[in-house]
């Protein structure tokens, strides 16, 4: 098979299939949220790095900056969350298929309108392809190539025809088509034409009918034969080359790759094959064999292989050393991997988790689900929790336009001697992360990143006022300059304070404490806190003692800080202390997420829990504590399952999960559930033909793993897994049974009420000619056709019957003789029953209990003379 990815430098979004399913409902209201708040009401120069990404639990899509990793849109669609929509985009246009319902939409990006439908067969088979110079919907299961008007969706021209089946249907960098023709053995290149698509290149690739897998590359197109395990690749100035490849297993292939090597990812056992051309290398990976190791892909001479499993995506160079692992949580689903512009972006579906990678191979994180930014939560309330990044303020009823950041607040600055140091709170980033400050004054510029919210200036005069202005600066530009009060250096300045320890506390605090200062004449008005982490250093607030307790929240848990205290004697202050011990800043974990809680199905009076692995908040979890009524059980922290028994059968019982780390329980989480309880049937309907009766069933298998034995007179016959329908196998014809079904689980049993029931009605007629004009002695020496007990005419008959007596037939046998209809009387040739053959066959009949009658005087009524129909063996 093959996984979508998003062609390099000009696409947006190439082949990014979404889970989640889009009618044009939908969006209309995506279309119309994000045109009136003028979301896309500027042309934005970083719109070629920007990706939408789908959280299958959150049933949302977010719009992801490639260059800054942030989330600058969000938008809910959870009535859709669940189905599936292939999403293709230009700077200029937008098309949409619902596979479910195979409709196609387009959207114009220029001005937001929804203008064009088309419909296309439901389900997997169709794909779009959208580029610069023109769009096509692909029916590789027809094998037509469609070119469309991107705006309308309008056939432009006739499609093109070829076998069906074709695989691939991605654009090249020079605005090509390429799809691969299976059952030719060839690729075609197509280019779209005012006039309609015309096929200008045909390349032969394999024998037809081999199994191709097409990717196109930065450079040319690269095309898996699985088949006769080989690697073609065709460059855009026509050298081709044919490569053996080491193909142990089945194969993942990316649609598209943006670099010139095509990689390919073996699941089992699990390793990655390079083509360059006529050079390939294999190489194992340490991942597990997994449906959820994804197709790898080439990016800036690594390569890179997204793990659902383990969350991860391993990097390995071009000779196979592992270069990193990027986590990522993939919440137990897949990791999507996707490209665009110089950017690689990986993608969790089950999770709100994302991984944005740059040229340089630097992977940085990228939450979906942030609240900052249009369509998000409403922002925390205070301004010193918001994070590093800043945030908007604002109501919940009028969500902010993304634009340049706000001004910074609390600009202040504390005196040293020949020195300033600069402190500012962060601004609101209006939705797109920020990326620097620029703080101008005393004839100097400096840059520093967005989380360095704290500057010292040196060599500055004493006694000459100074005033310093610093702007926030994010992908949309620079924000308002805040200038700061004069602010005057002075060496008239208290001493440092020795001694500073920093404790974390577990409730999510940091307790500093530091010796006491001597202010060298100077009247000490207080302490002011630091906090100095990798990146980050931030004023965390003031205190009037030698003690300063920073508040939970303040501080990234799980990220370790020194500390620094300043002295400060009204505006002058000393230089910064020496820095404190480390410490990282923990809580309580987060409550865990995804909580599920079944009956357990094979045993009674449990039931099983699963959850997904919360934040740990600085802290390793040691241990989940589960609870389901009166029971509880602990698991191990690396432990997301849990069982618990000793419950009443039956019984519906509320569940928690907490986890527990250094700090103390999270909150729970919290649902209910119910145990097994006993099954209960009964038999509500059948239907029959004359070997078999089928039983309709209604059971409850109350939760439980349940098997149904069927009784026949009270004794059991057979047992098996329950159907809908018991089929009841091998009986005779025109017979009455009565039946029950016992239905057993773990919990217990029940048995259902008697039923009867008739296997369909065979009948038959006995014909013996001697009526017809036989007037021998030996016709007139019987009274017809002997009925015996047994197959057989040996012994006593049960009595005689004649012709055309109709009877109901159960089934037939072998006797031990075969009997002729035919005979000799005089001399003369006699034929006592004409175009019956002869037979040893006995057919049971309702003469009497156990009455045979020999199958040569016995017609079965609907059939042929020597057939014995629908009309079972005994």
């Amino acid at each position: 098979m093959t996984t979508r990815n998003v062609d390099a430098r000009r696409l947006n979004v190439k082949g990014l299939l979404i889970a989640i399913g889009l009618p044009v409902v939908l969006v209309g209201a995506l279309v119309a949220t994000l045109l009136g708040t003028g979301a896309f009401s500027r042309d934005s120069e970083l719109e070629d790095e920007s990706l939408w990404l789908w959280t299958t639990p959150a049933g949302e899509i977010a719009r992801v900056n490639g260059l800054t990793a942030a989330t600058d849109v969000r938008f809910p669609l959870t009535d859709a969350a669940g189905n599936e929509v292939q999403i293709v985009q230009t700077d200029s246009h937008l098309l949409l298929r619902e596979i479910a319902s195979g409709k196609v939409s387009a959207i114009d990006l220029s001005t937001l309108e929804l203008t064009g439908e088309a419909a296309t067969a439901p389900g997997e088979g169709v794909r779009l392809a959208l580029a610069d110079e023109g769009a096509f919907i692909i029916d590789q299961t027809q094998g037509l190539v469609n070119q469309v008007d991107p705006s309308t969706l309008t056939a432009i021209g006739d499609p093109l025809q070829f076998p069906a089946g074709l695989t691939g249907g991605a654009f090249d960098r020079g605005g090509k088509l390429w799809v691969g023709v299976p059952r030719e053995g060839t690729i075609v290149q197509i280019e779209p034409k005012d006039e309609g698509a015309k096929t200008i290149a045909t390349e032969v690739v394999a024998e037809p009918r081999q199994e191709l897998a097409l990717t196109v590359l930065g450079d040319g197109v690269a095309v898996l034969n699985s088949t006769a395990k080989q690697m073609t690749t065709i460059r855009s100035d026509g050298r081709k080359s044919v490569t053996d490849v080491e193909l142990a297993g089945p194969a993942e292939t990316a649609d598209t790759s943006p670099g010139t090597i095509a990689s390919v990812t073996v699941t089992d056992p699990p390793s990655v094959i390079t083509v360059n051309d006529e050079e390939s290398k294999h190489f194992a990976i340490d991942a597990a064999p997994s449906n959820l190791l994804g197709a790898s892909v080439e990016f800036h001479q690594r390569i890179y292989v997204p793990d659902g499993t383990s969350g991860l995506v391993w990097v390995y160079d071009l000779d196979g050393k592992e270069l990193d692992r990027i986590e990522i949580d993939a919440g137990g689903g897949p990791v999507e991997m996707y490209h665009t512009g110089d950017t690689l972006f990986a993608n969790a579906v089950n999770t709100n988790a994302a991984v944005v990678v740059s040229s340089d191979g630097n992977a940085r994180q990228a939450e979906k689900d942030r609240d900052d930014i249009l369509g998000g939560n409403a922002p925390p309330e205070d301004e010193e929790e918001a994070g590093d990044e800043g945030d908007e303020e604002g109501d919940e009823e009028s969500a902010p336009q993304i634009g340049p950041p706000g001004a910074v607040t609390n600009l202040r600055g504390t005196v040293g001697d020949g020195l300033i140091n600069l402190s500012w709170d962060a601004a609101p980033n209006n939705g797109s992360a920020l990326t620097k400050y620029t703080i101008e004054g005393a004839g100097e510029t400096w840059e520093i990143a967005p989380d360095q919210r704290v500057l010292e200036i040196g060599d500055l005069t004493n006694g000459t006022p100074y005033t310093f202005t610093v702007t926030a600066h994010n992908a949309e530009g620079q924000g308002e300059s805040a200038t700061s009060p004069s602010i005057t250096p002075s060496a008239d300045v208290p001493d440092p304070v020795g001694s500073v320890e920093a404790t974390a506390n577990n409730d999510g605090t940091v307790t500093v404490k530091w010796d006491e200062a001597n202010g060298q004449g100077n009247d000490v008005t207080g302490y002011q806190v630091e906090a100095i982490a990798s990146g980050t250093q931030l004023v965390v607030g003031q205190s009037d003692s030698t003690t300063f307790t920073v508040p939970a929240g303040t501080l990234d848990y799980g990220n370790q800080y020194v500390f620094q205290v300043t002295t400060l004697a009204g505006a002058a202050a000393s230089s910064p202390s020496a820095p404190s011990n480390t410490v990282t800043p923990f809580n309580v974990p987060d409550a865990p997420s995804n909580l599920l809680a079944e009956t357990a199905s094979d045993a009674a009076g449990s039931i099983d829990v699963t959850w997904q692995q919360p934040s740990n908040n600085g802290r390793d979890i040691t241990k989940y504590i589960v609870k389901a009524g009166t029971q509880t059980v602990e698991v191990a922290g690396n432990t997301t399952t849990a069982r618990v028994s000793g419950i009443e059968n039956g019984a519906t019982v509320p569940v928690s999960v907490v986890a527990v780390n250094e700090a103390g329980e999270s909150a729970p989480a919290e649902t209910t559930s119910n145990t097994m309880s006993a099954p209960t049937i009964q038999i509500s309907s059948h239907d029959s033909t004359a070997t078999q009766i089928n039983l309709h069933l209604t059971f409850d298998d109350g939760g439980g793993n349940a098997t149904c034995e069927l009784l026949m007179d009270g004794v059991p016959q057979s047992s098996a897994d329950c159907p809908g329908t018991y089929a009841v196998t091998n009986l005779n014809a025109s017979t009455e049974y009565s039946m029950q079904v016992r239905i057993s689980n773990p919990a217990g049993n029940s048995t259902s009420s008697t039923y009867t029931a008739s296997t369909a009605t065979v009948t038959g007629k006995v014909y013996f000619r001697c009526d017809e004009g036989y007037n021998t002695d030996y016709c007139d020496s019987v009274n017809g056709v002997g009925v015996y007990p047994q197959a057989s005419q040996s012994g006593s008959s049960l009595g005689t019957t004649n012709t055309p007596t109709s009877y109901k037939a159960y089934c037939w046998t072998t006797g031990d003789t075969t009997i002729s209809p035919r005979g000799t009387e005089g001399g003369q040739a006699v034929d006592y029953h004409p175009g019956k053959d002869a037979s040893n066959k006995w057919v049971k009949i309702d003469y009497a209990a156990n009455a045979y009658i020999p199958f040569v005087w016995f017609n079965i009524d609907g059939v042929g003379k020597n057939s014995t129909g629908d009309l079972p063996q005994c």
